[in-house]
């Protein structure tokens, strides 16, 4: 069993449907089981209890993660669990009618701390491959939404964290990713790779998990 956890870009948002996301695609290249973990809207914190829950209680073989903008916070409060995407959530201001949640929204907004939250996600990179070690569990990582400038940004200023990251399993890491391979090609209304994308996007992880003996 194989676990596709990510964004809308692994969930498949935009598509007519989820046979045509890059997980279901796969599953047809490699002929592996597959689940879809994608949710729209989501950070990298719930890929990261996503990931972990996988690994520690579904016992797959392999998890494929596509990481997201590491500027997505997720927080919680009594009404839930949410995600702050500092600098992209003004027009949401208005659809919360919590008064604590729109000013959350409006100091993410204003003071956001792009290279802390950039190390924290290295951080969560290592300690997910140092997991899945641990659990024998293959893991494949790649970037699917608005990390690689991010990379092109800081990775200079952690070279320490950088050191941890076992690259070999890192499709295009550290400057290239989902977002960068659809580029060119079709998108819908809000920016989403459509079915060309996602192909694209389920070739190059199924020649990589190939070049590495795991299929």
């Amino acid at each position: 069993m194989i676990y596709c956890i990510g964004d809308s870009f692994t969930f498949g948002e935009e598509l007519p449907s989820q046979d045509f996301a890059w997980p279901a695609v796969f599953s047809q290249l490699s002929g592996c089981e597959v689940i879809n973990q994608g949710k729209p809207g989501t950070g990298n914190y719930r890929i990261v209890k996503r990931a972990m829950d996988a690994i520690l209680n579904k016992s797959p073989e392999m998890i494929i993660l596509g990481w997201t903008e590491p500027g997505r916070q997720e927080f919680a409060d009594d009404v839930g669990i949410y995600d702050i995407w500092a600098g992209r959530n003004t027009k949401r201001i208005q659809t919360l009618p919590q008064s604590h949640r729109i000013d959350m929204i409006k100091y993410m907004t204003a003071y956001d701390c792009p290279e802390y939250y950039y190390a924290k996600w290295l951080r969560q990179i290592i300690l997910i491959q140092a997991l899945c070690k641990t659990r024998n569990v293959k893991c494949l990582m790649f970037n699917a939404c608005g990390c690689d400038q991010w990379n092109a940004l800081y990775l200079k200023d952690h070279v320490d964290l950088f050191k941890q990251i076992d690259t070999n399993t890192y499709v295009g890491w550290p400057i290239t990713g989902m977002a960068a391979w659809c580029h060119n090609h079709p998108k819908g209304p809000k920016n989403h790779p459509l079915e060309k994308g996602h192909a694209i996007t389920a070739n190059k992880l199924y020649a990589y998990t190939r070049s590495l003996g795991w299929i």
